[in-house]
This record gives structure tokens, C-alpha cells and sequence, in this order.
């Protein structure tokens, strides 16, 4: 998804060329969402995932109703995005810059304020949606298939799946044949 930013359309030129500036947050953006796709990983063991203790159905279904209601307590539980200072991996926020932009993408040291302002704007837009969007699919994966089986469906790439959706066990090991 690209990141735009409408209120900051003098940004393209003050970065340099339109698409060139573009091309920067959507790079900024998709390593923000990498970044929360991952710590959605984290969080969905210990909570719905195989460190989870308790009723992981009953905790999906709150977290995935939380979501829709966009309620805060549900919205504020996963991990948040802490400033790039605080990542021990990265020394920071221009090394986060030069990590995750086109080669030929101003460097940090030259972008304006508002230009740097954007430009994390973009991380923290992309780790905070690809959040949301990872809990939401493992809190659907906790949750027993339609078939009153308490089997977790698990998705998959592999052609010929109904829905692209498999059993997480054969259906021998289900009990079934």
C-alpha cells in the first residue's frame, strides 16, 4: 500500500522529484510493516498462539471483536513502534532511513523536518497496519474450524485448497477419514 500524505504535497519537490520522493515512503512504509508483521508474530505466540495459555478461541474472538469496534484496550495490546533509538539493531532513525531507502534517495542529513516527520510517519503507518492486519489473521487461525472440530485452520499457497485454507492436520489425525 503506498504511503501519501496529501498535507505534505511540497514535499516531493523539496526531497526532489515526485517520484522519487514516493518511491522513498513506500520503501520507508513497507520496512515499518515488515517490521510489524514480525512483532505481530511475537505477540500472537503468547496470546493465540503455542505459548498461549487458557481459552485462545475466547481470546481471538475478544481481540478480533475489539478490532472491528476499534477499541482501545484491544487496539493499544499488541506491541507498539518504538523509536528506532531504542531498537538495540539500530543505532538510529538515519540508520533506519539508510537501510530501508532506494540507493538513490536523498540522504537524511539533507531532508527538512517536515520531510523527516513524513518520512517516519510512513514506518510507523506501515508497522501499525501491518499489526493490526497480522493479529486479525492469527486470531482467525485460533480459531476451530467451522465443522465444530477444534482443529485450527492454518493458510496455505498450495493450489487446489479450498480457499486457499488447509486443515492444520489430516484429516486421519482429526479423527476422520
Amino acid at each position: 500500500m503506498p504511503h501519501t500524505n496529501p498535507d505534505h504535497a511540497d514535499l516531493a519537490t523539496a526531497a526532489g522529484e515526485p517520484d522519487r520522493w514516493q518511491r522513498v515512503l513506500d520503501a520507508l512504509y513497507a520496512a515499518g510493516a515488515a517490521a510489524g508483521a514480525a512483532a505481530a508474530d511475537w505477540w500472537a505466540q503468547d496470546t493465540v498462539g503455542g505459548r498461549a495459555s487458557g481459552d485462545t478461541a475466547a481470546t481471538a474472538r475478544r481481540v478480533l471483536a475489539g478490532i472491528d469496534d476499534s477499541d482501545p484496550l484491544i487496539l493499544d495490546a499488541p506491541p507498539g513502534c518504538a523509536p528506532p533509538t531504542q531498537d538495540p539493531e539500530i543505532a538510529s532513525v538515519a540508520e533506519l532511513y539508510a537501510d530501508a531507502v532506494p540507493a538513490d534517495a536523498p540522504g537524511w542529513d539533507t531532508l527538512d523536518a517536515q520531510a523527516r516527520a513524513e518520512a517516519l510517519d510512513a514506518v510507523g503507518d506501515g508497522y501499525y497496519s501491518a499489526v493490526q492486519d497480522r493479529v486479525a489473521e492469527h486470531c482467525r487461525t485460533a480459531l476451530p474450524d467451522e465443522d465444530g472440530s477444534d482443529a485450527p485452520w492454518r493458510r496455505t499457497s498450495s493450489p487446489g485448497h479450498a480457499a486457499g485454507r488447509t486443515p492444520s492436520h489430516p484429516p486421519q489425525e482429526r479423527g476422520q477419514s
